[in-house]
């Protein structure tokens, strides 16, 4: 993206944060005008960034069935990644797709080719995006081009910290849909947005429905041995400089993770999940590399009780005994299945400062580590010997904070919001 591109769209950003949100809904409401008039379908464009960021199966599959809406899938794997990390994210998704019938339209990355300009071939009345950040996307998927259409958001993750870099980015003031999860979501909304939370809809969590209606497809290694199974999971941000979207702990655990796999080789499978970002952040950082980090991804890839897992991961949740994690989005996403889970933090009452009352309680459902002796222990009494004394706490979780606006999916809430709204 060029120097002038980019400081276009600063440029239109400022504008539209400070100014321009304030006519958006008059816009969007001629728009939608225009759209009952109209004798063809509306057209729809989704723009995954990689597979664990797509949760929106349920909604594309109600938009496709039905006749008034023409629904396209547009691969844009982000660019703030390195052009390796791209390209495997690119790959998989082709296999995700394609796997499921699913057309969708490409980009010749690997050419170093540019995307398609979808403004001007598919010129799209409705538009989803997973992420509001700046640089997420390319500059021909990006937001700022479709802000005469309607455009939503629906955020891929449990947002857990009630702060501005989560609700009050310019996409979010200038669109049609936000679409969150619950009250709690929409009253941060309403206290912290420059638009005053108008477009914000609770519709619940959009990875609820894949966790309710998954039908369990077994992708773990060794599935007839007696290991248990854990799951690593650490978070991408290596710095862990106390602020609210830095908390990973690889660097502290890297080695120690392979040596208690290596420890545990008889009773112990343990799948590494990284974040999508980790690689890319370990390929810049000084005491790693491109060939460092490559190698310890392929160490976890073939170790003889361990497994790499850079996908999909409903089924390895499913089929899991639990998780070590520091990941913001697992806090919730693991208490689904109501496996024991342990979050690693140096300071949790200072990280619990970041989050909103469920993520607090989301955070007192876990059992806490600090180091790699707390792992340990947790390997060892809760997982291989079963003494899980939080089964309970979780389950009591699940009941309060993960239940469904109207006893609804998600999917359903947010068809049921569009054609509403669209009044068609």
């Amino acid at each position: 993206m060029g120097k002038w591109t980019v400081l276009k769209q600063r440029i239109q950003e400022a504008w539209l944060y400070n100014n321009g949100y304030k006519e958006m809904p008059k816009h969007q409401t001629r728009f939608i005008e225009q759209l009952r008039k109209r004798e063809t379908p509306i057209r729809v464009a989704f723009f995954p960034l990689n597979v664990s960021m797509w949760k929106y199966q349920g909604i594309y599959d109600l938009l496709k069935a039905d006749s008034r809406f023409q629904v396209y899938i547009v691969l844009s794997p982000g660019i703030t990644y390195k052009r390796e990390q791209r390209l495997r994210d690119l790959a998989q998704m082709r296999e995700y797709f394609g796997a499921r019938g699913m057309e969708y339209i490409d980009w010749a990355l690997e050419n170093d080719e540019p995307p398609a300009d979808i403004r001007h071939t598919l010129n799209p009345d409705i538009v989803f995006y997973t992420q509001p950040y700046h640089g997420s996307y390319h500059s021909r998927h990006f937001f700022l081009n479709f802000t005469d259409k309607l455009i939503i958001y629906s955020p891929y993750f449990y947002i857990m910290g009630p702060y501005r870099d989560n609700y009050d980015n310019v996409l979010q003031n200038v669109a049609w849909k936000c679409y969150y999860v619950n009250e709690y979501h929409l009253n941060d909304a309403q206290k912290i947005t420059h638009n005053k939370g108008v477009n914000a809809v609770a519709v619940g969590y959009t990875s609820a429905d894949d966790y309710h209606q998954n039908q369990y497809k077994e992708v773990w290694k060794n599935a007839a041995g007696q290991r248990k199974r854990l799951i690593w999971a650490p978070h991408w941000t290596l710095a862990n400089d106390g602020t609210a979207g830095s908390h990973s702990n690889f660097l502290m655990m890297a080695d120690s993770m392979v040596s208690l796999a290596k420890r545990h080789v008889n009773d112990l499978q343990i799948a590494f999940k990284p974040h999508p970002g980790l690689l890319s952040a370990l390929y810049i950082h000084p005491e790693w590399g491109k060939a460092k980090a490559d190698s310890y991804y392929d160490l976890w890839r073939t170790m003889p009780n361990t497994q790499l897992v850079d996908g999909p991961f409903i089924n390895l949740f499913q089929g899991s005994d639990a998780m070590v994690h520091d990941s913001g989005s697992f806090v919730i996403d693991y208490l689904y299945f109501n496996h024991p889970v342990m979050y690693i933090s140096k300071d949790i009452e200072h990280r619990k400062t970041f989050v909103n009352e469920p993520g607090k309680h989301a955070f007192d459902a876990h059992y806490i580590g600090r180091t790699i002796d707390d792992v340990e222990w947790f390997v060892n009494d809760v997982v291989l010997a079963g003494a899980d004394t939080m089964q309970a706490t979780r389950q009591a979780f699940r009941q309060q904070y993960l239940s469904q606006p109207g006893g609804k999916s998600t999917a359903q809430n947010m068809y049921d919001d569009i054609v509403r709204s669209l009044n068609i």
